[in-house]
């Protein structure tokens, strides 16, 4: 019924987005890049010659993608003439992955969730399984592939304390939705008790774990040779112990709650590099930080020129994992925003961890909190407080470090477990084809 009510209520959403397109260009992108998609897809499989698994992998952006990525190399690992299509719905997401991103065999939009679209392409793909990352599952296509009897399963996933999801309306929905889905492999106890309460099946919740833990161990193994910093200056930076802040992913309010600080740290002549990663690092934002510290800064991008500024902005995407091995202490952006990005990047590197007070959705940084492996602040003043504890204790600043890296290490083995529920669910002339055991290396 409430399925029904869902696809009744459709073409007034519909309408609602592309009017809502007229004035937001992110919504103008994701409608455009769907014009033709059937098409697009149905070409593909036509010129393909596919003879092993058919795996549909749907990601809602491309902040989701890192979770999906250990999974993805597994597959490949354990079934190498598998076909794997990779959707998703954020253009942003497909912008950043389309011809960048190699281990999937085709990458596209996900279909919009109408039932006549979600039939056709489902006709094109003829998935064996399909795996849906995190929470980004629509209803038609849920219900499409249980009617079709195709296992489909939702891995990492979780579900906020006070999540919309509780409401009557949207508990009806949700209910029906994930009752659908063949296996929820969950984060946490936590989640398996709030999917629970939504009225899901108990035989299909299990607790793995989060594949980020995986992902950002196995990107830190095949990062570490990477330095965007040059050679002589780190050399410095190691020579004279400077020690190093870096500002990941940092929206306007993070970055507004630390300039006093930074600003009295130029004034004092403290021995800090502090490095700034914005969320959005255009040439606009970029010269409105380069103006807030004058000549005490310089562009990531210009740092062979680097003659001893103080702050280091960055202007380009693809660096902060990296950078972040640099890191002696290293803030989380989104804390004042739109809440927290990947912790566990900076973490993993050993770095002292500190996070504004938005990170309720990320339940790994509250246990880091739990265990002193990272710190709360609440303003520019707890702000400071922390940051001179921290600059001031060098055993603390150690210590802290060392157990959030070792929270990381700890937090590992989600995509074994994911792999061994696949291997569960696959049609058996393909499982008793595959390797007895995938190597969890992860394309980046």
């Amino acid at each position: 019924m409430v399925l029904t009510i869902y696809n009744l209520l459709l073409p007034l959403l519909t309408a609602l987005v592309r009017g809502a397109a007229v004035f937001d260009l992110k919504i103008r992108r994701g409608l455009s890049g769907r014009s033709g998609l059937i098409g697009l897809v149905q070409a593909h499989y036509a010129a393909t010659d596919i003879s092993g698994l058919r795996i549909l992998v749907h990601v809602a952006s491309f902040g989701e993608l890192e979770q999906a990525k250990p999974v993805i190399s597994a597959l490949r690992e354990q079934y190498p003439i598998a076909h794997i299509h990779l959707t998703f719905f954020s253009p942003s997401g497909y912008e950043n992955a389309a011809g960048k991103y190699r281990e999937p065999d085709f990458i596209s939009y996900s279909p919009l969730d109408r039932p006549g679209e979600v039939r056709a392409f489902l006709d094109a793909v003829r998935p064996d399984i399909a795996l849906f990352t995190r929470y980004d599952v629509w209803p038609n296509m849920a219900a499409e592939l249980a009617q079709r009897t195709i296992p489909s399963i939702l891995f990492a996933a979780t579900a906020a304390p006070a999540s919309r999801r509780t409401l009557p309306l949207a508990r009806s929905l949700h209910k029906q939705v994930y009752n659908c889905l063949t296996k929820i492999l969950v984060i946490s106890e936590a989640d398996r008790e709030r999917f629970a309460a939504l009225g899901i099946d108990a035989r299909r919740i299990a607790v793995v774990g989060d594949t980020r833990y995986d992902q950002v161990i196995a990107r830190k193994a095949t990062s570490e040779h990477l330095h965007f910093l040059p050679d002589e200056m780190r050399s410095q930076i190691e020579a004279r112990g400077t020690l190093v802040f870096v500002l990941g992913s940092a929206w306007p309010a993070d970055e507004a709650t630390i300039q006093a600080t930074i600003h009295h740290s130029i004034e004092r002549a403290d021995n800090i590099l502090w490095i700034i990663a914005p969320h959005e690092p255009d040439a606009d934002h970029t010269a409105k930080l380069l103006s807030a510290y004058q000549k005490n800064a310089i562009k990531l991008s210009q740092i062979e020129d680097w003659s001893g500024e103080s702050v280091v902005i960055v202007d380009s995407i693809g660096k902060l994992f990296g950078l972040y091995q640099n890191a002696d202490v290293a803030m989380i952006g989104g804390g004042f925003s739109a809440g927290l990005h990947n912790a566990l990047e900076a973490a993993v590197w050993g770095a002292a961890v500190i996070v504004g007070p938005k990170h309720q959705k990320s339940s790994e940084v509250q246990a880091m909190i739990d265990r002193l492996a990272a710190f709360e602040f609440k303003s520019e003043r707890e702000f400071e407080f922390v940051f001179e504890r921290l600059l001031s204790d060098d055993d603390l600043r150690a210590s802290t470090g060392a157990k959030a890296s070792a929270f990381v290490e700890e937090g590992q083995g989600a995509t074994a477990r994911i792999l061994d529920t696949i291997r569960e669910l696959i049609p058996t002339t393909q499982n008793s084809s595959s390797s007895s055991s995938p190597t969890m290396s992860v394309s980046t």
